[in-house]
């Protein structure tokens, strides 16, 4: 598919940010603009080469517009913004919680897809989870799943899902970082130096990475393969489990749906 349109991105928060890093690094015929209200974070992001604009400039009917403002602004943009008002091209809102129907009946448009992207969408390897109203026509939903293929890989799924998709794809890579962070810190406290420790543990991720996709395994047979019987890793492995380290993670998502989900009604 060619893609040849003009992008407007308002929000240059981290997400909105990444999408524009890697819309630009993708090979697609674009022009993008970023648009971000305020001051503080058009002066963040100008400190690394990105000029935001500080209001949404007239669109065209072609032109692509992405929210990705924080959900909470997302009641006082419609009421007060009527640039996107009736706007009728795609519309792609990557705000937690805002349903297709409030994006429809706050905005009055019909081309409107939700998307739950992360921010490794800024260096190509992205996964985003994508819906749409029934409306959208079959040129905007390719070009939807265009554009996020541009920056890693995208998945289609029904809206109820989304909050989960918020909790798991959007928050995703916090929590990969955060127990990185865990082996870092074992690293260090065992004398390894902070260079060697950030290569180890970056190279352990990558690693794991590889051969997941490679295999296309579950992860706990890869797990097996580590694990020798009364080893190491087994060892490791048990105390995890016999502190129900799988359990707080599946709890902790859950939290982070439910809070998708409060984001949605305002809270």
């Amino acid at each position: 598919m060619t893609v040849s349109h003009n992008i407007v991105i308002v929000g240059a928060g981290h997400m909105g940010t990444a999408i524009f890093l890697g819309l630009k690094k993708s090979n697609l015929d674009i022009s993008i603009i970023i648009v971000e209200p305020n001051t503080h974070l058009r002066s963040n992001i100008a400190s690394t080469g990105i000029n935001a604009h500080e209001k949404i400039p007239e669109l065209a009917g072609s032109e692509i517009l992405i929210l990705a403002m924080p959900p909470q602004a997302f009641s006082a943009f419609s009421k007060t913004c009527n640039t996107v008002q009736n706007h009728s091209g795609l519309i792609i809102s990557v705000m937690a919680g805002i349903t297709l129907c409030e994006l429809h009946k706050n905005l009055s448009a019909t081309q409107v897809c939700r998307a739950m992207p992360n921010i490794p969408c800024a260096v190509a390897e992205g996964i985003t989870v994508l819906c749409h109203t029934p409306n959208l026509t079959q040129k905007n939903r390719e070009l939807a799943q265009h554009l996020f293929s541009g920056m890693g890989k995208f998945l289609l799924a029904e809206e109820r899902l989304f909050d989960s998709a918020t909790a798991l794809v959007g928050g995703g890579p916090a929590y990969v970082a955060y127990f990185a962070n865990s082996l870092r810190e074992y690293a260090i406290s065992s004398g390894f130096n902070e260079d060697s420790a950030h290569h180890i543990v970056v190279q352990l991720l990558r690693g794991t990475s590889a051969l997941l996709i490679e295999n296309a395994e579950p992860p706990l047979d890869l797990c097996k393969k580590v694990m020798t019987a009364k080893g190491t890793t087994e060892q490791a492995i048990h105390f995890f489990d016999d502190n129900q380290l799988n359990t707080i993670i599946v709890d902790g998502l859950k939290q982070a749906s439910k809070r998708a989900k409060l984001l949605g009604e305002g809270s």
